[in-house]
Parts: structure tokens; C-alpha cells; sequence
């Protein structure tokens, strides 16, 4: 049976191949950072699946060199401190794809685009849940007489991951979020594809039943179907509400809207005051007594509604902006008067004495 070139197995030979071979007398480190050893995780990844290496750059590729020297890396494949990428092809697609790995504070960010598609698939970790720092910087064994020995190094890398099931889960995260984006149904040998990568689609919620109030409405008028709010008509009748056994608490009338008006005079139309200013109505000349200039249409003028034939309204009583000594202003309460000033000229107190009328 094939194996897994996912497998942690598979993954740490892969990156002891990659990295590259010292010259002879050199001293410098392989592995000196967590970012270099996450970078170093994703290539070993994508050559186990037939991904070519070609460069390090997008402007600038250096396949021929890559070509020459693999499984080997180049020597300036992690020059950086900060952030790492690399540029792939692979045969069963016509486009490139780009992996960036960078650090940023204690996270390292992977993400990767394939030209054309133009659509970006990431993830990031926490470098030390995966790399143990104290088995950094990591050095190729060399032998007394300068060259290099190999034969522990996939043990020493094996020491830098915290353990074989963190290096599972890395290929796995890998795996489902940038490798299975970037190049969907990829085949190789051993290889299976998982199906978290498959969109789950989520079930869509029953259309909400439209909720009917509890009581049926007013029955349409078949001359009037849809009637037209009227702005002018008034508040729709206020139905009485039950009355539990304790009703509701009313409302204090500070200002007793809802209070009859207090005074000498009743309240309603047609009383007291009622009908003050109905003969300014009338046009000049037409009124029932005009004091200024009379009527022209004989004695009582026009019928004026609701008061006697021949009339000046209520008590025949004329009632414009030209008083007559017969005005209610000139009666007492409730209308007592001799129409010259007799009855209580101070309307039951409410005039001082000695007030009079002067007349403009």
C-alpha cells in the first residue's frame, strides 16, 4: 500500500532532502527560526505532491537552477527574517502558485494564490503550539573531515516539532485550507483528498408563515374596497377595556383639558358667549342689524339658521365687531339684562367698579 506523502514520515524526509548542502568549512546554521521551520514544513508538503519549485519570486524565476540541484533548496531560500515565498508549478494545471510565509509577532501567517483564480487561501498559528524553540538553531551534521552527515537529521527534525500528532494536524490544516484550494481534485498516489474541503451548505430556514391578528377585519365596503386614509377624519373609536379586578390607574388633568369651563357662564355652543361674531358673517348691508350702515333688504335682513324669522340671532341679539347696547357685553350673567346696562353690570363680580365701554 502506498503511503501518505502527507504523513509525518513522509513530510520529515521531505525537508531533510530540501535543505540545502553546506560547502565545505561552513559554519552557518539550517534552521535558526520557527518561520524557517514552518517554511521548510510547506515545501517538503508541496514536492511530496508533485509541485515543482520555480523560485522564490514572481518577477523573477530560476527554474534552471531549482531543476539542477533538487530535492535540494537554494542557499537563499530563507535570506529573510521576516517572510519567506515560493513559486510552484505543477503539471496537472497551467497556472502558478504563489505561497508567502510571514511572521507576525507570535503568529505565522500561510497563504497562497494561483494565478488566475486571483482568490486568496490563508491560515495562521501560533508558532510555539507546533515548534519547540529549545531544539533551535538546528545544523547539519559535518564530519571531522568537513563534510556533511546526514544520518541524524530527520531525527533532529523530528526534535523541533512538539510532537509526531502536531505534525499530523500542520499537513492536515495544510492540506484542507490552502493546498485542496489551489489545486482541487489533485491526484497523486496516496493522496486522498478530505472532505472538509467540501462546502458544507447549509439548509435553508421554511419561509415564515405570515402571522394574522387574532380578531377578523372590518368587512370591505362594496362601494369602497380600498378606502383611502382620509386626513381629515378622526381617531378611529377606542373600545373600552376590560376591567379586571384591579382597572387601570387614570391620568391627572393638571391642566383640566377635560374639565367643562368654569365661570358665570355655561358651557355649550349657543350659550353665554356662544355666538359672538356670527353677524361679521354676513356681507355689508346684509346682516339682520348692521349699526353701520343698515341693511338694504328691509327690516331683519336674511334668515339667519337656527334663530327666529327676521332675527339677529339668538335673542335677536346682533353679535359682530360693532356691539350694540343690546351685546351680551352690556347683560348680566347669563344673559339678564335691559339691554341698558341694567342687571348685574359686573357679571357676578368679575368687572371692577366703575368700569365702562369706550367704544373705538
Amino acid at each position: 500500500m502506498t503511503s501518505d506523502p502527507l504523513s509525518p514520515a513522509a513530510v520529515l524526509e521531505g525537508m531533510a532532502n530540501a535543505l540545502p548542502t553546506h560547502e565545505k568549512d561552513d559554519t552557518t546554521s539550517d534552521l535558526s527560526s520557527s518561520l524557517d521551520c514552518v517554511a521548510l514544513f510547506v515545501h517538503a508538503c508541496m514536492v511530496n505532491l508533485g509541485f515543482r519549485l520555480l523560485g522564490f519570486n514572481e518577477d523573477s524565476k530560476i527554474e534552471a537552477e531549482c531543476q539542477r540541484i533538487a530535492p535540494r533548496l537554494p542557499a537563499q531560500w530563507n535570506r529573510s527574517l521576516s517572510s519567506h515565498s515560493f513559486v510552484y508549478a505543477h503539471q496537472q494545471s497551467s497556472m502558478r502558485f504563489i505561497i508567502h510565509i510571514d511572521r507576525m509577532g507570535a503568529k505565522i501567517d500561510i497563504r497562497g494564490l494561483a494565478t488566475g483564480d486571483e482568490r486568496i487561501a490563508r491560515f495562521d498559528i501560533t508558532a510555539r503550539d507546533y515548534i519547540s524553540s529549545a531544539s533551535l538553531p538546528l545544523r547539519i551534521t559535518m564530519t571531522p573531515d568537513g563534510t556533511e552527515d546526514r544520518s541524524d537529521l530527520t531525527h533532529k527534525l523530528k526534535n523541533i516539532f512538539i510532537s509526531e500528532e502536531r505534525i499530523k494536524d500542520l499537513s492536515s490544516l495544510l492540506k484542507i485550507t490552502l493546498i485542496q484550494r489551489l489545486l482541487p481534485a489533485l491526484q497523486k498516489e496516496g493522496y486522498t483528498e478530505s472532505p472538509a474541503a467540501v462546502p458544507i451548505r447549509q439548509p435553508h430556514p421554511p419561509p415564515q408563515q405570515p402571522t394574522f391578528p387574532s380578531y377578523p377585519p372590518p368587512p370591505a365596503q362594496p362601494n369602497n374596497p380600498y378606502p383611502a386614509p382620509d386626513p381629515l377624519a378622526g381617531p378611529p373609536p377606542r373600545h373600552p377595556i376590560p376591567t379586571a379586578d384591579f382597572p387601570p390607574p387614570g391620568f391627572d388633568d393638571e391642566y383640566e383639558v377635560n374639565q367643562p369651563p368654569r365661570g358665570p357662564f355655561p358651557a355649550g355652543p349657543g350659550a353665554g358667549f356662544g355666538n359672538l361674531g356670527h353677524s361679521d358673517l354676513y356681507p355689508p348691508g346684509l346682516g339682520p342689524r348692521d349699526p353701520i350702515r343698515g341693511t338694504f333688504i328691509g327690516p331683519g335682513g336674511l334668515h339667519q339658521p337656527g334663530g327666529p324669522l327676521g332675527g339677529g340671532g339668538a335673542g335677536g341679539m346682533g353679535g359682530g365687531m360693532h356691539p350694540t347696547f343690546d351685546d351680551p357685553l352690556f347683560q348680566g350673567p347669563r344673559g339678564r339684562g335691559d339691554g341698558n346696562g341694567g342687571g348685574d353690570a359686573t357679571f357676578g363680580g368679575q368687572l371692577p367698579p366703575g368700569a365702562s365701554y369706550a367704544a373705538l
